[in-house]
């Protein structure tokens, strides 16, 4: 079909033009939220849009619950905000329309999904991801691991605030 980039909050907030970049550009409801409503960047989003320079779509049901399941699998879901997953759908749903899909975010989360889509991912700001993270929640009080997020992010055994660690590195998938 062609080249698909799909923008972040952080290509927006900077300065990504896409007129300046030959491929057909989309972003997300949620994204598009989460710019300031006086800001000038919120100003440039509009009349991007409005030229037909971007595209605001909403992401396929199905994709979105891929989507969150391989968040889940990779240990991301605390990391990730509703805009990520919606972002990340929406590329993955390109994808599955036959685009050759790049992501531009300086979310190393993001980036971290989006390789295990199987998505291109570029930062602005930020080199980028060099390996694909999987990540294990733990409690640092009395060590115990768990398979996916827990409620509240404390450790129902002794009450302590969670973190993560990578559990798995390994070549990003090109």
């Amino acid at each position: 079909m062609g080249k698909a980039i799909v923008l972040d909050t952080s290509a927006l907030l900077m300065g990504y033009e896409a007129a300046e970049v030959e491929a057909e550009h989309y972003t997300v409801p949620s994204v598009r939220e989460e710019m300031k409503r006086d800001d000038i960047r919120k100003l440039r989003l509009d009349s991007a849009i409005e030229s037909g320079r971007i595209t605001v779509k909403s992401p396929d049901p199905k994709y979105r619950a891929e989507v969150e399941r391989i968040i889940g699998e990779l240990g991301e879901t605390g990391a990730l905000s509703e805009a990520d997953a919606e972002l990340l759908a929406l590329g993955a749903q390109l994808k599955g329309e036959g685009w050759e899909t790049t992501i531009i975010s300086d979310d190393y989360s993001v980036q971290n999904v989006a390789s295990e889509i199987g998505l291109g991912f570029k930062g602005l700001a930020t080199q980028g991801i060099k390996r694909q993270f999987k990540w294990t929640i733990y409690c640092p009080g009395c060590r115990k691991t768990f398979d996916g997020p827990q409620d509240e992010g404390v450790c129902p055994i002794c009450g302590t605030k969670l973190k993560r660690r990578p559990s798995r590195k390994r070549p990003l998938r090109t």
